[in-house]
């Protein structure tokens, strides 16, 4: 009878199991709407995310979103390799920073000159050393948090509705 109890138990949890989603595609979701509550200053004429690192996280990105608009835009997605510093000539809108250590994302946040480039990060205190928004992980969730002051120097502002949902900081 135990048995049949805990077969039963596993079964009706399975479901739930199978709808999780994983860590990463939150993050795609993400990305899409950071760009639909980013007041973007430039007339653009395709938007495009440059994956810092992390080529398996670009094609799945890619897959995704191939048919879609980013902010009723075309959608390119541009992987970036390690040691790749001229991300000017890439026409980045949106530049994804994912798991790189300081030394090497510290010379590359400092090598981005142009305005307009978004920058995100997996890491939490980027925060402080130029990213504008930053994941992080509070009580099993993934959370935000968004310095308002480097995107403004970036000539980028973020809608009252992202930031509402944010850990802001200056």
């Amino acid at each position: 009878m135990l048995l049949k109890a805990l077969i039963l138990l596993s079964f009706i949890s399975l479901p739930t199991y199978l709808n999780a989603i994983s860590e990463d595609e939150i993050k795609q979701i993400y990305l899409e709407k950071f760009s639909m509550f980013i007041e973007w200053p430039q007339d653009i004429e395709r938007f495009n995310i440059c994956i810092y690192n992390d080529k398996k996280f670009a094609i799945s990105l890619q897959d995704k979103y191939e048919s879609k608009k980013f902010s009723n835009y075309d959608l390119r997605i541009t992987p970036l390799s390690i040691g790749e510093h001229n991300i000017e000539s890439k026409e980045c809108n949106m530049l994804y920073i994912r798991n790189t250590n300081y030394a090497q994302e510290i010379t590359f946040v400092n090598n981005i000159s142009s305005e307009n480039i978004l920058i995100i990060s997996d890491n939490y205190d980027d925060i402080y050393r130029g990213s504008m928004i930053s994941f992080y992980l509070k009580d099993n969730k993934l959370k935000f948090v968004i310095n308002n002051e480097v995107l403004k120097k970036a000539s980028l502002k973020a809608s009252y509705k992202l930031l509402k949902f944010a850990k802001v900081v200056q």
